[in-house]
């Protein structure tokens, strides 16, 4: 990583910040540009100076921490800190990213750092495991309102609402939505799985559509159907899914 690592501080707790400041002046090269109190001052800072290291408090009243980097143009690398030893903690074990779980020691604090610091750019990887975290912080609701997915070098979120069909690529999907296609890191039976089944349903091994979406069905001539949707894509309902798909349609 090059010298002079700007650095940007959100934490909307005064105390934090002071101690992240001076934690680090143990690290010349790591240079404070910046300091926000709370999410919206974070998503204005990071996209004007496009910082190379953030720290990024989680939990901030108003707009969290997974709630700024939906809205950032710029990722740079991250070190978390939170209060919270929650179920998104586990994503943080990975060794493109680090989390610091508040009260940390300034041992602790040195080996997150470190490891930001012995990388020497930032990944499509590590941008990857990012939505990953943030794809876990939904995993708590019932059915999330909106899927993380990486666009070049930056995270955004798609709504569920906006979702027409889903069709796997490899152990990836492709979303296709009113605005675009957008690839998500997430498998076709995890969606599945996690999407509100009276919203949206499995049609084939390959596919799932938004039930709102369907214009009308074709016979394919096997004993399955062809989905004609309301965005004029077409896609097709396997013999497996057919007499399902007949009796919520008819």
């Amino acid at each position: 990583m090059k010298n002079n690592i700007a650095t940007i501080l959100v934490d909307d707790e005064p105390l934090a910040r002071k101690l992240l400041k001076e934690y680090l002046q143990d690290f010349p090269n790591i240079k404070i540009v910046g300091e926000c109190k709370n999410g919206r001052q974070a998503i204005k800072v990071i996209n004007e100076t496009k910082p190379d290291l953030l720290f990024l408090d989680i939990r901030m009243p108003g707009m969290d921490g997974f709630e700024v980097l939906e809205n950032l143009n710029h990722i740079p690398h991250i070190i978390f800190t939170t209060a919270y030893g929650d179920y998104a903690l586990k994503a943080f074990e990975v060794n493109a990213i680090d989390y610091l779980l508040k009260p940390y020691d300034k041992k602790r604090f040195s080996r997150a750092v470190q490891k930001v610091l012995d990388r020497s750019s930032r990944s499509s990887d590590e941008i990857d495991r990012i939505v990953r975290v943030l794809q876990q912080s939904k995993e708590l609701e019932d059915y999330p309102n909106c899927i993380f997915v990486r666009v070049g070098r930056k995270i955004i979120s798609v709504q569920v609402n906006d979702i027409v069909w889903i069709e796997a690529d490899g152990d990836y999907t492709s979303l296709h939505t009113n605005s675009g296609i957008h690839l998500c890191n997430l498998s076709l039976n995890t969606l599945e799985d996690r999407l509100d089944p009276s919203r949206f349903l499995r049609v084939h091994r390959s596919y799932i559509i938004a039930s709102n979406s369907i214009e009308h069905l074709a016979s394919d001539g096997e004993g399955g159907f062809i989905a004609i949707l309301k965005d004029k894509s077409k896609v097709k309902v396997s013999r497996t899914f057919a007499a399902k798909i007949r009796n919520i349609i008819w």
